[in-house]
């Protein structure tokens, strides 16, 4: 949970399924998809509602996505000195994501983060099965060289927290408001300042 990306992806993606014949609002999007890949998304919508989103409704997802984050994307407040800690702390990190590495690319250069990651960046494409199965964490926990108990799982959706639960990895689940956390966000220990976290860490 490092940029402020989910309104304007999602609102991104409802416009694109709405013109294809989907019928959708940006909280219902929000609702069923933060998480999901894109591949899993277009199965489900296939099954719901009959309608396949073949090529080139992804790149022009993608397209579409990147022009809106070039022109409004923020990271989440504090990130940066959260990040700045861990590199001070000598504490591994890394980004594991269900998005695509490029998309991570332009997520994270656009805001300022790209530079603290280097090659730690691991995607849900890339495994057999994303979010909310354990394989993306345990793949980069295993390429970190941690084991799974000792790491921290920060995340913004039921997928995310579903997979760290599997995974057997502690999470925190990062709301806006940690007072109204939703339902599905309950497997993790919620906070809204990620200037909370060094202590939630135990630093």
């Amino acid at each position: 949970m490092l940029v402020d990306s989910e309104t304007i992806q999602n609102g991104v993606l409802t416009d694109m399924l709405v013109r294809h014949g989907v019928p959708a609002t940006v909280e219902d999007v929000m609702r069923r998809y933060i998480g999901w890949t894109i591949p899993a998304l277009i199965e489900d919508v296939a099954a719901r509602t009959g309608v396949r989103l073949e090529h080139p409704w992804t790149a022009d997802l993608y397209r579409e996505t990147e022009a809106a984050f070039r022109s409004g994307l923020q990271p989440i407040a504090h990130v940066q000195e959260l990040i700045r800690g861990l590199e001070h702390a000598r504490i591994p990190f890394c980004v594991a994501s269900n998005g695509a590495v490029s998309k991570m690319h332009v997520s994270l250069g656009v805001t300022g983060l790209l530079g603290h990651f280097g090659d730690r960046l691991y995607s849900g494409h890339d495994m057999e099965r994303g979010k909310p199965f354990p394989d993306l964490f345990l793949h980069a926990a295993k390429v970190m060289e941690v084991s799974p108990d000792d790491c921290v799982v920060i995340e913004d959706s039921a997928a995310g927290l579903k997979a760290a639960e599997a995974a057997g990895m502690k999470a925190l689940a990062y709301v806006a408001n940690p007072a109204h956390q939703p339902a599905e966000l309950s497997g993790g220990h919620p906070f809204g300042d990620m200037r909370r976290v060094p202590t939630l860490l135990g630093l």
